[in-house]
């Protein structure tokens, strides 16, 4: 990455090139802790449920970060299957290869993933897509769909507040002279992603709200693809 084109923060480094990698882990958990008030595992949980994982299968969560819902994969498809996390930051890739040594962990932005054809029968990305540059989210969504194998599931997930939240929360904004938006939360709407799933090639997403202030698009390969 050139320092020429990276911005650093506490949490996270911006690189044009790369999208928003994570800088320092231990930031990262406290910042999801307090969004999620507290109820962070029982989301990482529930999206390991919806993404389709089932015992022995090959899941792959992108953009992993600390490996949280990794470990929960692992956890659904047991010994006889795999768990495989990707993520930019060498930081987080480190972190859990140390940590965790029942899973694979490899240094991989999503829009160029360094993994085979047709690997997975699961592949998740939860609060990542609006990190990626919006020029390369499209071939992001290409390498999903090339590294699962046919019949195998994708599921994107971001923050989705209630319209209340966001009526008040974009109201504070304009208030304080920090935004102007109707929506501040337009950004990181997964539902903008439906056409680009179906160009990519997916079946007719569904879109599903979890009770964590969560958006999730559930999309599948076709057989034969």
């Amino acid at each position: 990455m050139s320092g020429n084109n990276q911005r650093s923060s506490t949490m996270f480094i911006d690189d044009a090139d790369t999208g928003i990698v994570i800088a320092d882990l231990r930031r990262y958990n406290a910042f999801t802790a307090v969004f999620f008030l507290g109820r962070h595992a029982r989301l990482i949980r529930e999206l390991a449920t919806i993404s389709g994982a089932q015992p022995g299968g090959n899941a792959l969560d992108i953009g992993c970060g600390p490996g949280k819902l990794v470990r929960a994969l692992g956890a659904v498809v047991g010994p006889n299957g795999s768990a495989t996390g990707v993520d930019p930051s060498r930081t987080a890739i480190e972190h859990n290869r140390a940590h965790d040594p029942n899973h694979r962990y490899i240094q991989s932005a999503a829009q160029q993933l360094d993994l085979p054809d047709a690997e997975f029968d699961v592949a998740t990305c939860t609060f990542v897509m609006h990190h990626i540059p919006e020029q390369r989210r499209a071939t992001a969504i290409d390498e999903m769909f090339r590294v699962l194998r046919p019949g195998g599931r994708l599921l994107l997930a971001d923050a989705h507040p209630s319209p209340r939240f966001r009526a008040v929360f974009a109201r504070i904004l304009r208030l304080t002279g920090r935004g102007t938006a109707a929506d501040p939360f337009a950004d990181v709407d997964i539902r903008r992603y439906t056409d680009t799933l179906r160009v990519a090639g997916f079946d007719e997403p569904q879109f599903l709200v979890s009770r964590y202030a969560t958006g999730m698009l559930v999309a599948r390969k076709p057989e034969g693809r």
